[in-house]
């Protein structure tokens, strides 16, 4: 996030948007493509305030992602959460999503772990996946 212009502005298959709402942001989403995986964007940074959560920001920002693989013929998008809400995972699913695997023991990339914490501080990193030959049919008829 040190680099927002020049990692998701100015990156080619790279993208970042803000809800606004009431004239404040409210959340945010990026997307990038996957270095490694051909027609396959990964969903970055989806973060909602909590206090606009379960008011549509979520799915809205989760949708502009979708629209945005659809429209340049992405053939899937990814996505890797440690997230503990119960409700964040509903949203990826809602959105169609499917969680193709867990790694448990994930430690963040770049955040070092004293030794008690590499022995007590388990995380768990689900990994989900929508294919995209199916949204591309439900974007139309529902428009």
């Amino acid at each position: 996030m040190g680099d927002i212009e020049g990692h998701y502005m100015k990156t080619p298959d790279s993208c970042l948007w803000v809800a606004v709402l009431e004239g404040s942001v409210v959340g945010v989403v990026a997307v990038c493509a996957l270095r490694g995986e051909a027609g396959t964007v990964e969903l970055h940074r989806m973060s909602v305030d909590r206090r606009c959560r379960q008011r549509g920001v979520g799915v809205a920002l989760g949708r502009k992602v979708l629209q945005y693989a659809a429209d340049r013929g992405y053939l899937s998008v990814v996505l890797g959460t440690t997230a503990y809400s119960p409700a964040a995972h509903q949203l990826y699913q809602t959105l169609g999503f499917r969680c193709v695997g867990v790694t448990k023991g994930y430690a963040t990339p770049g955040v070092s772990q004293s030794v008690p914490e590499q022995l007590f501080y388990r995380v768990s990193h689900h990994h989900y996946r929508k294919d995209m030959t199916f949204h591309n049919t439900n974007t139309h008829s529902q428009q």
